[in-house]
């Protein structure tokens, strides 16, 4: 017998004759084309980027280099030499690299079946084939177009969009439920896909359980009914809007799990993104919406092709479901990103919703309440509740942002308004939705009994505000002589300091005043007793809004330049003359979180 060292055991496997990584890979950061010689392997990737380095057994360690920069990876085969998955490095971070190898056998192999359902990174498949012809639908506008011959588990194809055309090739991998491509542009954009057979169309609803549906437009959705549901029955529903890089499969499950209440009497419905994260598996689809360009009802121009972004195709989606289930009151709700998106559809479409309610979210531009003239859009948006919700504690969107948003629908006379803030960081599972919901539904109820208690629990409380909203729902539905006595209760407590603003405004000495005034108007801005009062305090809002918005157009200009004292001297103006501005309250806090 011969005795061998352990260490040499050891090294065995290091010393190794290395895999071959030559060939043309389809990789998360473009097409890569790899030469080997012995261990040492080098070649290109994406646009102009560069790799070199050493193979051992299935391990590639190499160094990148690309417009500038570098870093390292680290990379491993699988599949039989197929593929390859790893991570790379460099000073502004890291990620995923996988990658799939062009089979130079694909063509001979048995004709693959690509028809059915595809997520992908350039939008979701629908493709159906004939022998080996393919033809089909991509992306979620409706005006995208594939078709193509398969040879093997290659396909060769056309594909359409807009005015733009050109062609490209998929080749499926062996167990069929992936394929990798490259489209002729140059460089060659990848294009990798995932089979997603579960999402069908007409997902028929079941009570108590989740199915997974594909709507008209090719968006992912998920559904459940309500306990005891039976099909033909009316419902509400609960929608739900995901956070970027996420999914609404699990909101749909905690929300029915979190608030029983919602599930036995609400459909719960999840909206994914039209864009696909490519890094996400099957198992755990992850989806981003899109609203950046697109412009809608607003005073904004939108920009050409941007129409369909996700604002119109979730509405889509709502409405398809409303017609399919029977749909009764709709109360939107988006987490994170989406509650930006919640916004933006509460500010265009307001006319589709009981009430909307988004959660630790942001306001783009063009769902800024200033940015709206059409007479009728303005009224629904007052007409529909809106129920802030955002944790004090959330690091990821400050709290800071549901404060200004807040003020922004306060200062812009949104009657239907409420601000939950629990002491809660960012996670959706935690935060108020049950009781974000709860009030929602209430003022929305066409039943003039439930209203009218809700108002006397509100004025109970001293939520005044909760109190006028009531009101204007009354007036809406016809019910106001159920609330006279609560009305009476909310004119009671707004006259005792009624007269003595509406003083304070006419002589306008100074702006002492103003920030008691606000506390008060926030409560009883609706009452009528406060109608002198406030028609006084808009007139002089009138005044002071276009003097305090150049102040901070110049504010900014001036930050922009880096000239800090002159933005903040700017900032101070608008708070020493221009205190009744919309955004007065605003900028102060600006000025105290400097």
């Amino acid at each position: 017998m011969v005795w061998i060292p352990a260490t040499v055991i050891w090294l065995a496997p290091l010393l190794g004759a290395a895999e071959d990584w030559s060939g043309e890979w389809v990789t998360d950061l473009g097409r890569m084309q790899l030469e080997q010689k012995g261990g040492s392997v080098e070649g290109t990737y994406g646009d102009g980027g560069r790799v070199e380095g050493d193979a051992r057994g299935d391990e590639l360690k190499v160094r990148w280099t690309n417009g500038g920069q570098s870093g390292s990876a680290k990379l491993e085969l699988a599949g039989g030499g197929g593929s390859f998955s790893g991570e790379w490095t460099g000073a502004g971070g890291g990620g995923k690299w996988r990658g799939w190898r062009k089979d130079p056998d694909a063509e001979s192999a048995p004709t693959a079946d690509f028809s059915g359902t595809w997520v992908s990174s350039l939008g979701n498949l629908v493709l159906e084939q004939n022998g080996r012809s393919v033809e089909g639908t991509w992306g979620n506008e409706g005006w995208a177009s594939i078709e193509g011959e398969v040879t093997g588990r290659r396909m060769q194809m056309r594909w359409k969009r807009i005015q733009w055309s050109g062609d490209a090739w998929f080749e499926m991998t062996a167990e069929g439920g992936r394929f990798f491509g490259l489209t002729d542009e140059t460089p060659p954009v990848k294009w990798l896909g995932l089979r997603v057979a579960e999402f069908v169309p007409d997902a028929a609803p079941k009570a108590g359980e989740i199915v997974s549906g594909l709507s008209e437009n090719h968006i992912f959705y998920f559904l459940r009914a309500p306990d005891g549901w039976r099909k033909g029955k009316k419902a509400d529903a609960v929608v739900l809007l995901h956070g970027s890089n996420w999914t609404t499969k699990g909101m749909v499950w905690v929300t029915a799990q979190n608030w029983p209440e919602l599930a036995k009497e609400c459909f719960i419905i999840g909206i994914q993104g039209q864009d696909w994260a490519d890094w996400s598996d099957a198992d755990d689809l992850r989806h981003n919406y899109t609203y950046v360009n697109w412009m809608g009802r607003s005073t904004y121009q939108g920009y050409p092709n941007t129409d369909r972004e996700s604002p119109y195709l979730v509405k889509q989606v709502i409405e398809e479901l409303t017609e399919e289930c029977n749909l009764e009151r709709i109360f939107l709700g988006g987490h994170s990103q989406g509650g930006f998106l919640s916004y933006i559809l509460y500010m265009h479409h307001p006319e589709l919703f009981a009430g909307v309610f988004p959660i630790a979210g942001g306001l783009v531009i063009q769902a800024e309440p200033d940015v709206f003239e059409d007479e009728k859009l303005l009224a629904a948006q007052r007409a529909t509740p809106l129920a802030i919700v955002h944790g004090t504690e959330d690091q990821l969107v400050p709290f800071s942002t549901g404060e200004y948003i807040h003020e922004r629908f306060l200062a812009s006379g949104f009657p239907m308004l409420r601000f939950f803030a629990p002491d809660l960081g960012h996670g959706y599972d935690f935060l108020p939705v049950g009781e974000a919901v709860a009030w929602l539904s209430a003022l929305s109820t066409d039943d003039s009994k439930e209203l009218a208690l809700f108002a006397q629990d509100a004025a109970d409380e001293d939520r005044w505000r909760d109190v006028g909203a009531a009101l204007a729902r009354a007036e809406a539905i016809r019910a106001q002589p159920k609330l006279k006595a609560v009305m009476k209760k909310l004119d009671a407590a707004a006259a005792k300091d009624a007269e003595r603003f509406q003083e304070l405004i006419a002589k306008d000495a100074d702006g002492s005043w103003i920030d008691e005034f606000l506390d008060w108007r926030d409560q009883f801005e609706f009452a009528p007793a406060a109608a002198g009062t406030m028609k006084a305090f808009y007139r002089l809002r009138d005044e002071h809004d276009e003097p305090a918005e150049k102040l901070i157009g110049e504010a900014r200009a001036a930050f922009q330049r880096g000239n800090r004292e002159v933005g903040w001297a700017s900032y101070e103006k608008v708070v020493r003359e221009y205190y009744a501005a919309r955004r007065y309250r605003n900028v102060k806090k600006w000025l105290a979180d400097r």
